[in-house]
């Protein structure tokens, strides 16, 4: 998507045409990379160089001896050269620099770019105490869905897949058995798993061994997937791979280190419970943690549906775009450089550029305290605009409705169709431990605030009750994300000026749109 420059932001909205009931969100892929991250090609690509980068910067960065730049307004933004390799056994990105090898300390809340864009960050587990590293691709996918009626999926589209999973404990059936599998798998010669024809296309050599540095833990879920260049044999080994077994394997490697050699069981056990061994998997006797996909909710039954995810699954990087009304415009492809070679088969592409400031959400999952972070971390702005609540007296009807607001101080949020909570209730809520203790802390904060302050105000998870049940319409205007967050759009056209090795400011009559390097996403994934 091609983003307009601020100051012609109006303009852009009164020449072009206008579409509602749209959503749009630029997904970048990412990866669970494991302990170790080595520039391979199917992620880096080959010709992209750090000195190529710099000059896309210019004097953006400030460049340091040692040779990386740092960038001068998200100073935890970091530009490494193009052969380095990022370990986590020692917590350090490591390059040669002039003949000499440099290496970095990686820190949590810090992105470390590749020239080609590709970034790698450390984040820690969220069940857990491990660290591991994540790779989040350049180049995205824009996906756009036009004319969208109310309750089409939106929402679902722009807003990350995080708040939808959940973890439990790696499952294994009988240790030894199933112990021993893994063993063969891990021990097992693939050095003659893909076919003739295929193998000689390959960047490195496939006998490298499953734990060995020189193969990531993307390349070992690789290796166990089916795919068409691999021979028959492999294709059929892979095939009966229990998939319990297949996730304990990807735990190992993503555990795995270099000083365990070959003595990788010894730190693999389970507990013995009344005699008898247990089903949850324990490293050095910590319990690993398993990721599970949350669709649905069973409301006859109660409980979530739920599926395992793999081991190595990390959600995409979103950024959204759009959500309802937005400016559009369809031009020739041929007045648009910098694009990669796929669009050439494209004869035009279709320009959109979002028009709202705040966004009018519906918060169906909000209910389900803690479930919706985005919403609880979006609704704990210390204003509050009550409007349309429901009220025993008609005199706190009208007057919340025309001109309360609930003045604690900070910016202004409008929600509408929520309950108005008194002290006495908001005290009763903060007080319940099955209930508090689900809710985020942003939202947290926000109840003991307002019930610090007094009066009435509310919370996310309790919407407006209306012929004696919760409605099924609460809305918000939540503050644009690239607004809320504008370090996440600046890493995310950073990435997409390097893939491009591009940096351009091109007039198209008397709009300016700028960074067109980011346009690569013009082209959309329909959705409708």
């Amino acid at each position: 998507m091609l983003n307009f420059d601020s100051k012609h932001t109006f303009l852009s909205c009164i020449l072009m045409p206008h579409n509602s009931y749209h959503t749009g969100a630029v997904a970048f892929k990412s990866y669970s990379l494991g302990r170790h991250f080595f520039p391979e090609k199917d992620f880096v690509g080959i010709k992209h160089t750090y000195d190529e980068a710099l000059a896309l910067v210019g004097d953006t960065m400030t460049i340091h001896s040692e040779g990386y730049a740092t960038d001068k307004k998200f100073n935890n933004i970091h530009l490494l050269p193009e052969d380095l390799e990022v370990d986590l056994s020692n917590q350090a990105a490591t390059w040669t620099r002039r003949g000499k090898p440099v290496s970095l300390r990686i820190l949590p809340g810090h992105d470390y770019v590749h020239p080609s864009g590709y970034k790698i960050r450390l984040e820690k587990h969220p069940a857990s105490t491990a660290y591991k590293l994540i790779g989040t691709a350049a180049e995205g996918t824009y996906c756009h869905k036009p004319s969208t009626v109310s309750g089409g999926g939106k929402s679902e589209i722009s807003k990350s897949l995080d708040d939808a999973v959940i973890y439990g404990n790696v499952y294994i059936g009988d240790f030894e058995s199933d112990m021993q599998l893994v063993k063969d798998i891990i021990e097992r010669d693939y050095s003659n798993c893909f076919q003739p024809q295929f193998a000689e296309l390959q960047a490195r050599s496939p006998s490298r061994k499953i734990l060995s540095l020189e193969r990531s833990l993307g390349s070992v879920v690789k290796l166990l997937t089916p795919k068409n260049e691999y021979t028959t044999e492999h294709t059929a080994f892979i095939s009966g791979i229990p998939s319990n077994i297949r996730s304990v394997v990807f735990a190992i490697k993503r555990f795995y280190k270099p000083e365990w050699n070959d003595d990788w069981l010894s730190h693999f056990s389970v507990d013995i419970i009344n005699g008898t061994q247990g089903h949850d998997l324990k490293l050095d006797d910590r319990k690993l943690a398993g990721s599970y996909l949350r669709v649905g909710h069973d409301h006859v039954n109660g409980g979530w549906r739920t599926f395992k995810l793999r081991q190595d699954f990390i959600s995409s990087s979103k950024l959204q775009m759009e959500d309802d009304i937005s400016a559009s415009i369809v031009v020739p492809r041929s007045k648009i450089p910098a694009l990669p070679e796929e669009y050439d088969t494209f004869p035009s592409l279709k320009l959109t550029h979002n028009c709202e400031w705040r966004l009018f959400q519906r918060p169906d999952d909000a209910i389900y305290p803690g479930y919706d972070k985005q919403t609880e971390q979006g609704m704990q702005i210390l204003i509050w605009y009550l409007v349309g609540m429901h009220m025993p007296d008609p005199t706190h009807l009208i007057l919340l409705t025309l001109t309360s607001i609930i003045d604690l101080g900070g910016e202004q949020v409008f929600v509408s169709n929520f309950k108005p909570i008194y002290e006495e209730e908001m005290k009763d809520l903060t007080e319940r431990v099955d209930f508090y203790e689900l809710i985020s802390p942003p939202m947290k904060n926000h109840m003991m605030r307002s019930l610090k302050e007094g009066g009435v105000n509310m919370c996310s998870a309790k919407p407006r009750i209306w012929n004696g049940q919760q409605t099924k319409n609460p809305r918000y205007l939540q503050i644009r994300p690239d607004v809320a967050r504008p370090r996440d759009k600046y890493l995310a056209q950073l990435g997409s000026k390097f893939i491009t090795i591009q940096s351009l400011v091109i007039p198209i009559d008397d709009v300016h749109m700028t960074d067109l390097s980011y346009c690569q996403c013009t082209t959309s994934t329909s959705l409708s």
